[in-house]
């Protein structure tokens, strides 16, 4: 499966790159919205994992532009963010989308692609 990231702490992008990569998955990655959307015309992931919090562009902009493009809408979304569900309710983030909470849980994240890619 080919999975974007979009994070601005290199740290956290690093590492959840090394760990996605290492699930067997191809990996791109991006430090904010709007360079994980310029990607995505290059090639259209199967899942993107996206923070809220970043410059340029958020990750709720991010996602509704996402649906603006008959090409992007679709792809599915895992949020990993230090937000409460009430923001993010607020920011207009549909309720289906998967939120994981930072400090975030390797295992759950597991859980997450694994149900994206059909295991």
């Amino acid at each position: 499966m080919f999975i974007m990231i979009a994070e601005d702490d290199e740290a956290l992008r690093l590492l959840l790159t090394e760990f996605v990569e290492d699930m067997g998955h191809r990996v791109e990655s991006a430090e904010n919205g709007m360079d994980l959307i310029k990607l995505t015309f290059n090639e259209r992931p199967d899942l993107i994992l996206t923070d809220i919090h970043m410059p340029k562009m958020e990750g709720d902009s991010m996602i509704a532009m996402l649906d603006m493009y008959p090409s992007l809408a679709g792809i599915p979304v895992i949020v990993i963010t230090g937000i409460t569900a009430d923001e993010l309710a607020r920011m207009g983030i549909p309720k289906e989308i998967p939120v994981l909470s930072k400090p975030f849980d390797l295992t759950k994240i597991t859980a997450e692609i694994e149900k994206v890619a059909g295991k």
